[in-house]
C-alpha cells in the first residue's frame, strides 16, 4: 500500500484523458472514469495497463472504449475531495448550472473538475441512443479490507452484461447515494454502473480492477477472448477473489453520517462480514451504534471523509 502511494505521489496527473481506443469494427462504446474520489487512484494504473495491452489490438477491437481521470486537483492532494464531494453534484439542475457557467466562475474545485469532464462525455452521450447505449464504468475503491463487487441496478441490461463475471453483484445501493454520476448515467438512458475493487492504494484494488475491466471488454463484444494475450489469467484471478463470496445480494441498511457526529467505525470489518441485529459496530458522540439489522457489512468507513458510515446487506436471488 505505501509503495503505491509513493507511486502516486509521483503521478503529475496532466492528462485527464488516460486513453481512447477506437477499433476498426462496429461496437459498444464503453466509459471508464477512475479517480472522482483523490483517494482512489487504483483504477487509473489498471486503466493504463489494459490501454497498454491493446495497444496492438485495434484491428480486433468493436467500438471504443475511453478512460477519463475525474477529480485531478484532489488526486494531486491525495483527498477524497477539496472543496465538496465530486461523486455527489450529479443533479441535472447543478450539471445544467456547470455546463452554462464560465470554468472560472466555478466556485468549487470539484465542479471544473466536473465541467472537464462532462466536455469529454457530453458529445458521446447525445450520439447514444436504445440500440448503442453507452456503458458508463464508475471505478472506485473504499477504506476497508478485503472484499470487490459492482453496485448496479436491477435492469435487464445491466445483469446481462454483468452475470458473465464471478463479481458479486449489489442492488439498491444507488437508490441511497444521491447526486452520483452514476445515477446520472443510468437516468440518460444508458448503462451503468459502479465497480468497487478493493482498499485505497492496495495492491489487490489494482489488480481487481484490471482484471474486471479485461473481462467486462469481452463480456461486452469490445474484444474476442483469444485475441487477449493471456486473458484465463485475468479471469482466473478474478474468479479466485470472489469464489467465497455471494453473488446477488440487497440492500438493507445505511448508516448516515451528519456533521460533528464524530463517527467511528469499531476496527476490524471487512466487507462481507456478517453482522446481527444488536451487534456493537460503531462509536460516535452519543454512544454505541448498533446493527439494526442481520446480513453482510459492506463498505464500513475507516477514514475522515465521507457521510455514509457502512451498509448491511443481504443474500439474494
Amino acid at each position: 500500500m505505501e509503495e503505491l502511494k509513493e507511486k502516486t505521489k509521483r503521478i503529475k496527473y496532466e492528462d485527464r484523458i488516460i486513453g481512447d481506443l477506437r477499433g476498426e469494427h462496429a461496437g459498444p462504446t464503453l466509459i471508464a472514469l477512475c479517480g472522482i474520489h483523490g483517494n482512489e487512484p487504483s483504477g487509473i494504473e489498471a486503466i493504463e495497463h489494459i490501454f497498454e495491452k491493446l495497444r496492438t489490438k485495434k484491428g480486433k477491437f468493436h467500438g471504443r472504449f475511453l478512460g477519463i481521470i475525474g477529480n485531478i486537483e484532489a488526486l494531486r492532494e491525495e483527498k477524497r475531495f477539496i472543496d465538496e464531494d465530486m461523486n455527489r453534484i450529479w443533479f441535472t439542475s447543478i450539471l445544467d448550472k456547470i455546463r452554462r457557467t464560465p470554468i472560472e466562475q466555478l466556485k468549487t474545485a470539484e465542479r471544473r473538475e466536473t465541467k472537464k469532464v462532462l466536455e469529454i462525455i457530453d458529445p458521446i452521450l447525445e450520439k447514444s441512443d436504445d440500440e448503442n447505449p453507452v456503458i458508463f464504468m464508475d471505478m472506485h475503491t473504499f477504506s476497508a479490507e478485503d472484499g470487490l463487487f459492482v453496485i448496479s441496478t436491477r435492469d435487464e441490461r445491466n445483469i446481462t452484461l454483468l452475470a458473465q463475471l464471478s463479481v458479486p453483484l449489489i442492488f439498491g445501493i444507488e437508490k441511497t447515494l444521491h447526486g452520483t454520476a452514476l445515477k446520472y448515467f443510468q437516468n440518460t438512458g444508458n448503462i451503468g454502473f459502479a465497480f468497487e475493487t478493493g482498499q485505497h492504494f492496495s495492491e489487490s484494488a489494482r489488480k481487481n480492477a484490471t482484471a474486471g475491466l479485461m473481462c467486462l471488454l469481452v463480456a461486452s463484444g469490445a474484444i474476442a477472448a483469444t485475441d487477449i494475450d493471456d486473458f484465463p489469467r485475468y479471469y482466473d484471478y478474478l474468479n479466485s477473489q470472489t469464489e467465497d463470496l455471494p453473488h446477488k445480494v440487497e440492500f438493507l441498511y445505511k448508516h448516515i453520517i451528519e456533521t460533528d457526529d464524530e463517527f467511528e467505525m469499531r476496527p476490524g470489518f471487512k466487507n462481507f462480514d456478517k453482522v446481527e441485529k444488536g451487534q456493537w459496530l460503531a462509536t460516535d458522540r452519543h454512544g454505541k451504534i448498533l446493527a439494526q439489522r442481520d446480513g453482510f457489512i459492506l463498505m464500513p468507513l475507516y477514514q475522515n471523509q465521507g457521510e455514509d458510515g457502512f451498509f448491511i446487506v443481504q443474500e439474494t436471488e
